[in-house]
């Protein structure tokens, strides 16, 4: 049983000891540290719960938090100064200034199929706000929340804490009044963390997901569009939130682009498609299964219940309401379009989602694809890869998400920007006072 009350309080009587600077590059340091002294465990419970590749494993996760940690521990100072900000002439000689402070005790809750990358980088971006953490894993991957608590005892101890447990446990904290709350997860899930939040009127942080649509039209190169667009959706089996969900392709580029991929999963992994990574767990694989039917199938489709495997999937002709579903797997809608106007239509109908992809070489339609869907983030003849760029912030708008973290943006999430203005204590301008004699219409020359 989580004991969320105790861990908020030893979370707030660290919270002082975590602010100092030196103290916060202390701790990256010994999370780079113990994060290069635990990889081979890490790649191993990674195997485990979710079947990943060495190399997967190490480039979609533990890379990714290294990169993190750099960034951080080389940035730090620039992004924790005080930051001057411009006044009017009135101000003189006042200062107006723009400190960034820690929030405090604040919770991470991460979800399973990144279940080290989704964790440590939020964590990074707290560490170096000077917070002190509470770190939830997701109990669907049980190996490496695991491993995730042996690293916070062994490099982490005076600064962050582990609460393992499932939904009850999650619940339990969230009703806790931390000063902020970071989640990485589903929708409604996201809505029961925002709702529990406001309840105690912490700040959050919802990083979600949404069915994601990649268009494609007649000038895209199929053999590019395919290997690009192939290994975004069936990275981790498609348990990826920033993944393709869907394919709006020009109906006569159609052909030419199912034909490539279908030679392009052949070659990434197999004729029977076996190279690929399993689901996470029997309840997914159920989920994902019930999908198959809901369109023709044009590769793949293939089932092994017992090792948790679904071939790489192509669906012709799906069920429209595939469009507004997060399909979390590898199956693949190809949906076709030959109006763009009324493509462009149906696209601004639907949710807000995490990222938005279009494959094209005319300018003019890639910007009405972006103007037509607002999104989280959006790529241009290439999926996934924006999320890897440490400078750009990450995040969703609307269901897929509020809030940003990388880089800065993560500092900044994790800091309360506090106004600060400071004036000499020997000036004092009358003209403010009652009762006024300065003439109104000469105030608003002055001053409007």
């Amino acid at each position: 049983m989580t004991d969320a009350p105790a861990l908020l309080e030893t979370a707030r009587a660290r919270a002082a000891a975590a602010r100092p600077m030196a103290a916060r590059r202390a701790a990256l340091e010994a999370l780079r540290d113990g994060l290069a002294a635990m990889e081979e465990e890490l790649l191993e419970a990674l195997a485990a719960d979710l079947g990943k590749s060495r190399f997967e494993a190490w480039t979609s996760e533990i890379l990714l938090v290294r990169q993190e940690i750099a960034l951080a521990l080389r940035r730090l100072p620039r992004w924790a100064a005080e930051r001057r900000v411009g006044g009017r002439w009135f101000h003189l000689p006042g200062r107006a200034s723009l400190r960034w402070e820690p929030r405090g005790a604040v919770l991470i809750l991460g979800p399973w199929n990144y279940p080290v990358q989704l964790l440590l980088v939020p964590l990074v971006s707290a560490i170096a706000a000077g917070n002190a953490v509470v770190l939830k894993p997701s109990e669907v991957a049980p190996a490496t929340a695991a491993a995730m608590a042996r690293l916070v005892e062994r490099h982490l101890s005076g600064t962050v804490q582990v609460a393992q447990g499932g939904a009850e446990a999650a619940a339990a904290l969230t009703a806790q009044p931390f000063d902020h709350v970071f989640f990485t997860g589903g929708t409604e899930t996201g809505r029961k963390v925002a709702e529990a939040a406001a309840r105690t009127l912490a700040t959050t942080t919802l990083e979600l997901g949404g069915a994601n649509p990649c268009v494609v039209d007649a000038t895209a190169d199929p053999a590019l569009t395919a290997r690009r667009v192939a290994w975004a959706k069936f990275l981790n089996a498609g348990q990826t939130c920033l993944a393709p969900n869907h394919l709006l392709v020009e109906a006569r580029a159609a052909p030419a682009l199912v034909d490539a991929l279908r030679a392009t999963l052949g070659r990434f992994y197999g004729a029977d498609g076996r190279g690929a990574q399993r689901v996470v767990d029997a309840r997914h694989l159920a989920r994902v299964r019930a999908v198959i039917p809901r369109g023709r199938i044009a590769h793949g489709g293939a089932v092994d219940e017992a090792a948790l495997h679904v071939a790489p999937t192509i669906l012709l002709d799906p069920d429209p309401a595939l469009m507004r579903e997060e399909i979390f797997g590898p199956v693949l809608p190809v949906f076709t379009w030959t109006d763009r106007a009324a493509m462009l239509a149906g696209l601004a109908a639907m949710p807000r989602p995490l990222a938005l992809y279009v494959h094209t070489r005319d300018r003019g339609l890639a910007e009405a694809v972006a103007d037509a869907l607002p999104s989280g983030g959006l790529c241009v003849n290439e999926n996934l890869v924006h999320c890897t760029v440490p400078d750009l912030p990450f995040g969703g708008v609307g269901p897929s998400g509020q809030g940003r973290y990388h880089g800065r943006a993560g500092f900044e999430a994790f800091s309360n920007p506090r106004a600060v203005f400071r004036q000499p204590a020997g000036i004092d301008p009358p003209l403010r006072y009652p009762p006024y004699k300065a003439p109104l219409g000469l105030i608003r020359r002055l001053m409007g």
